[in-house]
């Protein structure tokens, strides 16, 4: 039996007899790549100050959103050359190809949802010879050459408003975008900005800051490891979702 058919056979169903809908929101930097690409790639041109807004995030006084914004704009660096280092940097964290192909295989669907630059996460996309997805990203405009044009992001306009992520910087207006009913969502991050739609998923996977967020708000969350393992989890999950049902209704 292929993974594919695999996946169909062993998937729980839900209480009218369907397998549910999956699905999967995915942040990019730091959670689809081994390492936080924008970090490695940019805090060069930056120097210490990329450091001194990056704890403004991580403690809430600031959103992420408007953290990067300031960190980009502190750039000096031709445009071809900050583009080039967010995709030379930029590799993938095992299973990704494995995950999104069997999850579109079963009728999932997938969305991007990052602050980070489209050029760059379109460019992994195609290297990895994935299918299409939803992306929602940033455009990286400006041309940083010391004119006086400094770079600023206008971030993808699906994003939403929210007291702690700051004016069209919340990534939870995505997910009730895309959301239907029945769905099981899946929320994949790392970092501060992830956790609006961690609070509405079903299923966290987390590493690093949104690890921590997880655990200090009592969300459940699973580490991310390796996404090939991904649909095995949920699967294990759905089905102890329809063993309890039974339960619950006959109390």
């Amino acid at each position: 039996m292929s993974s594919s058919a695999a996946d169909h056979a062993g998937a729980a169903r839900d209480h009218s007899g369907e397998t549910p809908r999956i699905l999967a929101l995915l942040d990019y930097d730091g959670t689809m790549t081994t390492r936080e690409c924008n970090e490695v790639a940019l805090q060069p041109l930056v120097g210490e100050a990329w450091w001194a807004l990056e704890e403004e995030s991580y403690n809430d006084r600031m959103g992420h959103a408007e953290v990067f914004d300031r960190q980009i704009g502190l750039i000096r660096a031709p445009r071809a050359e900050v583009v080039r280092r967010l995709i030379e940097v930029a590799e993938p964290m095992p299973g990704l190809h494995d995950f999104i192909t069997r999850l579109q295989a079963r009728g999932g669907e997938a969305a991007i949802v990052s602050a980070g630059v489209r050029e760059a996460i379109e460019a992994f996309w195609s290297r990895l010879d994935l299918p299409p997805v939803d992306l929602f990203a940033s455009e990286l405009v400006g041309d940083g050459d010391g004119d006086g044009s400094r770079y600023r992001l206008q971030f993808s306009n699906a994003l939403g408003d929210c007291p702690r992520c700051g004016p069209g910087s919340c990534k939870a207006a995505v997910l009730r975008r895309l959301r239907r009913p029945g769905d099981v969502v899946l929320v994949f991050g790392d970092g501060p900005s992830d956790l609006c739609p961690a609070r509405e998923a079903d299923i966290v996977f987390a590493r690093d800051h949104l690890a921590e967020r997880c655990a200090a708000e009592g969300l459940e969350w699973r580490e991310l490891t390796d996404f090939g393992a991904v649909l095995a989890e949920v699967d294990e999950w759905l089905a102890r979702r329809e063993a309890d049902e039974p339960e619950t209704a006959a109390r």
